[in-house]
C-alpha cells in the first residue's frame, strides 16, 4: 500500500510579510512539513520578474524593443552592448532577502509558531531560467556565465550567514523544461528537445554541487504558473524523470528532497509511468504537486489514486508557488494538503 508522508511548500504564498506565513503554517500544516518558506513577499511575489529590473541595472546590457512573448504578454529582453568588454551583474537581492526572513524566522521558532525541527528554506532560480527569459539568445552565453557567478555569491553569503542545521536550498528548475520541451532554445545554440539534456544536466548538477552537505538540498521542477497556465502541457512525466534520476544518480551529495508538478487535469496512470523506473534514494523526499485548488479534496484524491499505481511513498504540495492566490484560498490549501497526507513528524 502507498504511503502519502508529509507536504511540502514550493516557495511564494499571497502574504504580506513571513510572520504572517508562519502562523498559517502553525495553524493549518505543521506537523506535516519540515522546512517553511518565508512566502517571497514583496518584490519576490512572482517569481523571478523581479530581476529584469536588476538586470537593467548592468551598465553593459541594453534593452530591446519588446519582440518576445510569454503567454501572449510582451517581454522585453536585454543584449549586450556592442562596446561592452564583461557583464557586471549588481547584487541579485536573494541573500539580503534571505538574511532578513532568517532573523523572523528564529524568532518565530523561538515563540513557538514554528516546530524547532523545522528549517527555513530559502528558494533561488536557475541561472539559465533568468537568462533564458530576459535576455536575447545571441546574448545568452555572456549574460549566463555572469549570472552564474552571481548567484555563487549570493548562495555563499546565505550558507555563512545562516545556521547551517536551520537551513535549506531550493532550487527552482523551470525555463529547463521549457528547453526540453522545444518552447525555447538552449543558451545561442538554436537546440532544444532532448539533444540539450547534457547542458542542462551539467547546469542542474553544478548548482546542486555549490550547497555544503551541512545544508540541505532540494529541487522544485516546474512547467510554469504564470496566469496559472504551464508553457506547454507535459504528455507526461518523462522529461521530469530523467531531470530527477539524473540528480539521484550523478550529484556528489544526498538530495533531501524533490517536488515533481502534476497539472490538474491528470488523474491517469499514464502521466505518472515515467516514474516507475525512477529510483528514489532512501533518504529523499519525494514530493508530487498534485493538489490543487480547482476540483477539490476529490480531485486530488484522484490524482493521488493514479500516482498510487506507480509509486509506493510520496508526500503533496501544490504544482507551484502560491503567491498568485487570493489569500483567503490559503487556509483551504493548507488544510486540503493535511487532509489527503499523514503528518512527516
Amino acid at each position: 500500500m502507498t504511503e502519502i508522508v508529509g507536504a511540502h511548500l514550493v516557495g511564494s504564498a499571497p502574504v504580506t510579510d513571513p510572520n504572517q506565513l508562519f502562523r498559517l503554517v502553525h495553524d493549518h500544516l505543521s506537523d506535516h512539513l519540515r522546512r517553511v518558506p518565508d512566502g517571497e513577499v514583496g518584490e519576490r511575489d512572482a517569481w523571478i520578474r523581479w530581476q529584469h529590473a536588476k538586470l537593467a541595472q548592468c551598465p553593459q546590457v541594453v534593452a530591446q524593443t519588446p519582440d518576445s512573448s510569454y503567454l501572449g504578454r510582451e517581454l522585453q529582453q536585454f543584449v549586450i552592448a556592442d562596446d561592452a568588454q564583461s557583464v557586471d551583474l549588481v547584487d541579485l537581492g536573494y541573500a539580503d532577502a534571505a538574511l532578513g526572513s532568517w532573523e523572523l524566522f528564529k524568532r518565530a521558532r523561538e515563540e513557538g509558531t514554528l516546530a524547532p525541527h523545522q528549517r527555513f528554506m530559502v528558494g533561488l532560480p536557475s541561472p539559465l531560467s533568468v537568462t533564458t527569459m530576459y535576455v536575447a539568445p545571441a546574448s545568452r552565453p555572456a549574460v549566463f556565465e555572469a549570472w552564474v557567478v552571481a548567484m555563487e555569491k549570493e548562495v555563499s553569503r546565505i550558507v555563512d550567514n545562516i545556521p547551517n542545521g536551520s537551513l535549506a536550498i531550493q532550487w527552482e528548475v523551470v525555463i529547463e523544461f521549457g528547453i526540453l520541451e522545444c518552447i525555447w532554445t538552449y543558451l545561442d545554440s538554436g537546440e532544444s528537445g532532448i539533444a540539450t539534456r547534457s547542458e542542462i544536466a551539467q547546469h542542474v548538477l553544478h548548482l546542486g554541487g555549490l550547497i555544503p552537505d551541512s545544508v540541505e538540498l532540494g529541487y522544485h521542477f516546474c512547467y510554469g504558473d504564470a496566469g496559472h497556465q504551464h508553457f506547454t502541457e507535459p504528455s507526461d512525466a518523462s522529461h521530469l524523470a530523467w531531470a530527477a534520476g539524473t540528480v539521484f544518480e550523478s550529484l556528489n551529495r544526498p538530495v533531501e528532497w524533490i517536488h515533481l508538478p502534476v497539472p490538474r487535469t491528470r488523474d491517469d496512470v499514464e502521466y505518472f509511468q515515467p516514474l516507475a523506473d525512477l529510483n528514489v534514494p532512501d533518504t529523499t523526499e519525494l514530493y508530487l504537486g498534485l493538489v490543487h485548488e480547482t476540483g477539490g479534496e476529490d480531485g486530488t484524491r484522484r490524482r493521488i489514486d493514479a500516482a498510487s499505481q506507480v509509486l509506493t511513498r510520496f508526500g503533496v504540495a501544490t504544482e507551484c508557488g502560491l503567491g498568485r492566490r487570493p489569500l483567503e484560498s490559503l487556509g483551504p490549501l493548507l488544510d486540503q494538503h493535511a487532509a489527503v497526507s499523514s503528518p512527516r513528524t
